[in-house]
């Protein structure tokens, strides 16, 4: 019998305690940071929480950094300590979904008032979900208008945050998430829209075998799909939280001035009188060194997902600047790994710090993501949005004859005379994800 020795090489990457913490924080929204904190006071008595809405009372929301246009500097300034009228942040706090949805109307696209009436009573049509309650049907036969107008509307309010609103059932509101992804996995689309009991069933190897694909990777689209918002709960779905913007961004002069919302954030501090007490008696040393690292973890980790939101924000000022100027129709294709490449950071990183994050703007309050967009090349070397492309689409469509309705060949052949290649399949599917039906039925409809 022989013994024989082998030895190998492999390399693997060990995540240090204060980086596993670090990427944890900055997923974190507003309101799960929140919570995260309390949870943390609760386990260790060096941390000291002051509560937010105490915090507003006294103090103005931190102006972190200013971004200038012409020197694309990294500069940051002290917080003010100004006078700050907490009565208005209560009511702005207590500030209804409706209310918070129609400051969001765009009034820069021009919409006319009937288009105003209608999207009111869509958005007051909501139910507590944020689903639609009301069938389009009903809304055109009240506004004596076309199915077509008000759905053109919906889709517009379907691009209004949070993510989801308006949707009219559970995999409209799935799809909805998912198209704003591009970190989705392929497959995503196709399960929710066709075998959504199969993923609730969690039946991997039926699905695996229908599609034709390896287990595991059908396991990774069942576990995104799992993680979504709302999750499943029964025949019930989460209440969506309100929205607390983490960003704002505002043009003063000549710069773009950018703003970390920290005035929903507790204060922290370290209670030096448990610190003193720890430190000097003998037989809790071990018991005092860990519960402060712990303790300065958590306030390292806040800080460094403070300066990783700047930092994308700072870069995405630059490389959207149209759609800060304009808002969402001049937003440009933007890739997270763009980002990435640019910052020297992992693409999981960049997807973990805009993961439920929000940015108000001039235009509107607008979820991270949204300012990540797919493209499609055209003729010009450039690419054009996705978005840009389903809305010349609903215009061809709007304003075609409506007694001989525009084919999807005939739409297609349109936009590549304007230089957009896309294949007539993909103008199919553009407008069924935007649910307007096939020319056969806008004719005979």
């Amino acid at each position: 019998m022989q013994i024989a020795i082998k030895t190998s090489q492999k390399v693997m990457q060990v995540l240090s305690a204060q980086l596993v913490q670090h990427l944890e924080i900055l997923q974190y929204s507003t309101n799960e940071l929140e919570q995260f904190i309390y949870d943390k006071a609760n386990e260790n008595p060096l941390l000291v929480v002051t509560d937010a809405a105490v915090k507003r009372q006294y103090e103005e929301i931190s102006q972190l950094a200013s971004y200038s246009v012409k020197s694309f500097s990294s500069r940051y300034y002290e917080p003010k300590r100004n006078s700050f009228n907490f009565v208005e942040m209560g009511l702005a706090a207590k500030e209804s979904y409706e209310r918070f949805l129609l400051e969001q109307v765009p009034l820069h696209k021009n919409l006319s008032s009937m288009d105003l009436k209608i999207l009111t009573f869509l958005i007051q049509s909501l139910d507590d979900r944020l689903f639609l309650d009301v069938d389009v049907e009903l809304v055109a036969d009240k506004f004596k208008t076309s199915i077509l107008h008000v759905e053109a509307l919906l889709d517009l309010l379907q691009t209004f945050e949070p993510v989801g609103v308006g949707a009219r059932n559970t995999k409209e509101y799935l799809l909805i998430q998912v198209d704003r992804d591009e970190l989705a996995p392929n497959l995503t689309y196709q399960f929710i829209q066709d075998d959504l009991e199969l993923v609730a069933a969690q039946a991997i190897k039926q699905l695996s075998k229908k599609y034709k694909t390896p287990i595991h990777e059908v396991k990774n689209t069942v576990d995104y799909i799992k993680n979504l918002r709302p999750v499943l709960s029964g025949d019930k779905l989460e209440a969506i939280p309100y929205i607390i913007p983490e960003i704002e961004v505002e043009k003063f002069a000549e710069e773009w001035l950018i703003k970390l919302n920290r005035g929903y954030v507790p204060a922290i501090t370290i209670d030096q009188h448990y610190v003193e007490i720890l430190k000097n008696d003998p037989n809790c040393k071990t018991y005092f060194q860990d519960t402060m690292k712990d303790a300065l973890l958590l306030i390292q980790g806040i800080e460094q997902r403070d300066k990783t939101l700047y930092e994308i924000t700072r870069l995405l000022v630059k490389l959207q600047e149209d759609f800060f100027h304009q808002g969402i129709e001049a937003i440009k294709p933007l890739r997270l790994k763009d980002v990435a490449d640019i910052l020297g950071l992992h693409v999981s990183t960049i997807s973990r710090a805009v993961r439920g994050k929000y940015i108000k703007t001039t235009h509107g309050v607008y979820a991270l993501q949204t300012l990540f967009t797919k493209g499609v090349m055209n003729s010009s070397g450039k690419m054009d949005s996705i978005m840009y492309i389903k809305k010349r689409l609903k215009q061809l469509i709007e304003g075609e004859d409506k007694q001989k309705p525009l084919t999807d060949q005939l739409i297609t052949k349109i936009l590549s005379g304007e230089g957009i290649q896309i294949s007539r399949r993909t103008v199919a599917k553009y407008r069924e994800e935007m649910n307007i039906t096939s020319s056969f039925n806008r004719a005979y409809g």
